[in-house]
């Protein structure tokens, strides 16, 4: 390049002014000329591979778009049936602890009249072990008098015959109690 920068201002000392404008324009149409054939001969094909990439990234962006157009509809398809399902199984424990509430009152309801009902046999047990006891208290100390009075006021004879009907009557009363007047008898007979 030095050399043909030489040539061309060597040419223009050599033959003026008008010789340096006629050598510079044809210089410089050589060098246009020079440039466009490369330019035909390289350029075509670099234009062509850019072109080429640009498709390629144009189809390659395309199908990336619907990729993710298609992930978009089945995440949100996705998001869809995980609402629907997320209401569906709060409706179903919503049920679920209403029906539990209920049967834990009905449960409820059901242990309060058992302890009610217990409450009260235990109270008529209770009731009726007073009730015994009360008798055979009364019973002891009403043989206890009687055995003391009719020592005192009667005789032999007359105490059997009173212990007799006093069995009788202790008999139809509490028919249990038979066996311990039948030992208080025997013991009074003695």
């Amino acid at each position: 390049m030095y050399l043909l920068t030489e040539f061309f201002l060597a040419e223009v000392e050599a033959n003026g002014v008008n010789a340096m404008f006629e050598n510079n324009v044809i210089n410089w149409l050589v060098l246009i000329g020079f440039v466009i054939w490369i330019m035909s001969k390289n350029l075509p094909p670099m234009l062509k591979a850019r072109e080429d990439n640009i498709n390629l990234a144009i189809s390659q962006a395309k199908e990336a778009r619907e990729m993710a157009h298609n992930l978009l509809q089945k995440q949100e398809s996705s998001v869809a049936n995980a609402q629907a399902e997320e209401e569906a199984i709060l409706s179903e424990a919503r049920s679920l602890a209403e029906q539990m509430k209920v049967q834990i009152a009905e449960q409820t309801q059901k242990d309060i009249a058992e302890m009610n009902h217990k409450f009260a046999q235990a109270v008529q047990g209770e009731r009726q072990l007073l009730v015994n006891e009360l008798r055979q208290a009364t019973i002891k100390a009403a043989v206890q008098l009687t055995e003391a009075q009719l020592q005192s006021q009667t005789n032999h004879e007359v105490k059997g015959q009173l212990l007799n009907q006093f069995m009788e009557q202790l008999e139809t009363l509490n028919p249990k109690g038979s066996a311990v007047a039948t030992q208080s008898f025997q013991s009074a007979s003695k």
